[in-house]
């Protein structure tokens, strides 16, 4: 099947037969981006001392100077040429296999891959976020990957859905959610097993541990950080007259922009239970924030929703309450909705336990 930017075909043979669905995601209105490209070689070649408002030659500005300037509009050229040739080449290539599923979405060869290995419980749903629509597909474990989107129409909608269709017909992926049972609690037990830790102490006490461990996340953004800080550092000082001392201005903004890193690779949620009384942690080491809660037999808990939006949904949040009263407490937000669930069957098994 072929229509304009779509094209779904069927190659190879027998058990290695694969089905692939590609999709032309560009527009020849990326042109528009290399506006800021013209801008920038224009006042590369011609316009660099005004840039500084002086009435000096580029031979009589500071050698630092200049070469910051024109590393500067380089960078900001290159920048704007990638933005523009990805709005325009832009494509999607999704292959749909027996065994593996494999999404790429980029330039050429350059882009962003993902594979997904086959196997049973897997079940697919159609996520609308706050601009495209996203097919995600969760196994076993409650892991949820996305293995195919595109934009917030409605062509691309139904796309999404005879993906959808092709990933049960091909796979065995179920379109719908799993019924409540042995393979819930089979996943549930997997994903607890490897993300969440519980440790039972004296007196009935229990701490729930749930870490981060967004490595590469954190990594690219120190990286950026650091980066920044030796660029600005480089451009401040490199050749000129300013005391070192002045340099201790940059630490306080450095620091604050290395927080969300050292959260990435340290951050913990953690929840402590005993006797009735609980405590909520979400930071690194001994640093962030607590809420306290009490809790009895009388006390219902729940997966709810925040109030908010994020990334064009609400996220997954624990609350509690009495029984028979409106007031919620909110204890805490999560992307994922496992983390949530996973914290409200400890605290209400621990509910359950106060009564007894």
């Amino acid at each position: 099947m072929k229509s304009g930017k779509i094209s779904i075909t069927q190659e190879g043979e027998g058990e290695d037969a694969f089905t692939v669905v590609k999709v032309r995601q560009g527009t020849w209105g990326g042109v528009i981006f290399f506006i800021p490209v013209a801008i920038a070689i224009f006042l590369l070649f011609g316009l660099v001392p005004s840039l500084f408002k002086l009435d000096a030659s580029p031979d009589e500005l500071p050698m630092s100077v200049v070469i910051c300037v024109v590393i500067g509009m380089v960078l900001f050229t290159l920048f704007w040429v990638v933005v523009a040739v990805c709005a325009i080449f832009q494509r999607g290539e999704l292959k749909i296999g027996t065994r593996k599923i494999t999404w790429f979405c980029g330039v050429g060869r350059f882009g962003f891959t993902t594979r997904l290995q086959v196997e049973g419980g897997m079940w697919s749903r159609l996520e609308p976020m706050k601009s495209m629509w996203s097919v995600c597909v969760t196994d076993r474990s409650g892991k949820e990957v996305s293995v195919f989107g595109g934009d917030k129409t409605p062509d691309c909608q139904k796309l999404c859905e005879e993906v959808r269709r092709r990933l049960h017909n091909i796979c065995g992926i179920s379109l719908d959610a799993p019924q409540r049972g042995a393979e819930e609690s089979f996943a549930a037990a997997q994903f607890a097993k490897a993300h969440v830790k519980v440790l039972h102490g004296e007196h009935g006490c229990i701490k729930v541990t749930y870490r981060c461990g967004r490595v590469i996340k954190g990594m690219a953004t120190l990286v950026a950080v650091v980066g920044l800080f030796a660029f600005f550092t480089w451009v401040c000082f490199w050749k000129g007259d300013a005391s070192p001392w002045k340099g201790l201005l940059f630490v306080p903004p450095l620091i604050a922009a290395s927080l969300p890193s050292l959260y990435d690779f340290f951050g913990r949620r953690e929840m402590s239970l005993c006797n009735g009384e609980g405590v909520y942690f979400n930071g690194i080491g001994k640093i962030g924030l607590r809420r306290c809660f009490r809790y009895d037999s009388e006390t219902e808990v729940f997966k709810g929703e925040t109030e908010y939006w994020m990334n064009g949904r609400k996220l997954p949040e624990l609350q509690m309450r009495k029984r028979g009263e409106v007031q919620l407490m909110r204890i805490f937000a999560h992307p994922e909705e496992k983390v949530v669930e996973e914290f409200a069957l400890i605290l209400r098994q621990e509910c359950a336990a106060v009564q007894s």
